[in-house]
């Protein structure tokens, strides 16, 4: 490209949020919602953003986002933009089994430049789950195709990062549960969240190959788990509560052992229609690891006087929030996590 700026990926102007893995030219994700945040001078803004499949969302100057999908070193983020000083955020809409983003860096005006970065907040919180986690189906019509119609950074757990002034870290994936995946045969083989969490990307083998995942690349303040609707889906087998709570123990174990101070919140699944059982079986399980010496590990339940939820809030299916009925989700989750972290 002629008479451009480049600024390379691994400027310390350029600030990254979530699990990235970067390097001084390239930096990359696929786990859950990550972004990018940079303070610029300029008439326009160019990333070179290569991408299969995702879609992105960027905002200029805290303006509405524009919905895009990547288009290498050619993804104009901004055009005609009036001289001065300006700001760019740049979120990852889909989640990370849809593949790695690959960000090279940004291309500004020439002789333009990328100004001090703003002030990160003094709060982050990760966010683990799956379809509701990631958003799914929360930007669009129902029956939109599935990656079309998702916005990671409108599910409950950015919403509620948000209210608390807070930035954030998603790893959430669809059809993912804690011992059984949506249309997985039993007994369950294939990944489940225990497996991925300690992978910088989202995979769905397990392989040495792996990329392992460094907490202290992205150190957070609280970590929400928000999963085992899935585990429910296959009407002819239904996990016991030995195996789910088996399950559910050592998927807290993998994130307490790579976050051994950090406080974890457990939530109940959102949908009503799950079996009341499992808001027991994961009470009862966070009970007995606290008896075993975890004093940071919570329990939230959501369905327990009547459904969070109504049918409305739902994207036509009573599993998958809109926007709006994640907005509730945060509302209600805002003063506990506040009063759990101390904050």
């Amino acid at each position: 490209m002629m008479n451009v700026t480049k600024i390379p990926a691994g400027s310390p102007k350029i600030q990254y949020f979530g699990r990235w893995e970067k390097s001084a030219n390239l930096c990359r994700c696929a786990q859950g919602a990550t972004y990018i945040k940079a303070n610029f001078t300029g008439t326009s803004l160019t990333a070179d953003l290569t991408d299969l499949g995702n879609w992105w969302r960027v905002s200029i100057d805290e303006g509405a986002f524009r919905k895009f999908q990547p288009q290498g070193e050619h993804t104009v983020l901004a055009a005609n933009l009036p001289h001065g000083r300006h700001n760019v955020l740049l979120v990852r809409s889909t989640e990370g089994y849809m593949g790695i983003s690959e960000f090279r860096g940004f291309f500004l005006d020439q002789q333009e430049i990328l100004l001090p970065p703003p002030p990160q907040k003094t709060r982050r919180l990760e966010f683990i789950g799956d379809s509701i986690t990631a958003g799914a189906k929360n930007d669009g019509p129902p029956d939109g195709p599935y990656n079309d119609i998702e916005d990671n950074d409108m599910a409950f757990g950015p919403q509620l990062a948000r209210m608390l002034d807070a930035d954030y870290s998603v790893l959430g994936k669809s059809g993912e549960g804690v011992i059984h995946n949506w249309a997985e045969s039993w007994p369950g083989q294939e990944v489940h969240t225990a497996d991925r969490y300690p992978w910088t990307f989202y995979s769905d083998k397990i392989s040495p190959d792996n990329p392992l995942w460094n907490p202290q690349n992205f150190p957070v303040d609280g970590i929400i788990i928000a999963i085992g609707t899935n585990d429910f889906t296959d009407s002819c087998h239904q996990p016991t509560g030995e195996e789910f709570s088996h399950g559910y123990k050592k998927l807290i174990q993998t994130v307490r052992q790579l976050n051994p101070h950090t406080p974890i919140i457990c939530i109940e699944p959102v949908p009503c229609w799950l079996p009341p059982q499992i808001r027991l079986w994961i009470k009862t399980t966070v009970t007995e690891l606290n008896d075993l010496g975890d004093k940071k590990l919570y329990f939230i339940p959501l369905n327990e006087k009547r459904p969070l939820l109504e049918t409305s809030d739902y994207a036509g299916d009573n599993t998958h929030p809109l926007k709006t009925g994640a907005k509730k989700m945060a509302l209600y989750l805002k003063d506990k996590v506040t009063n759990i972290l101390g904050w």
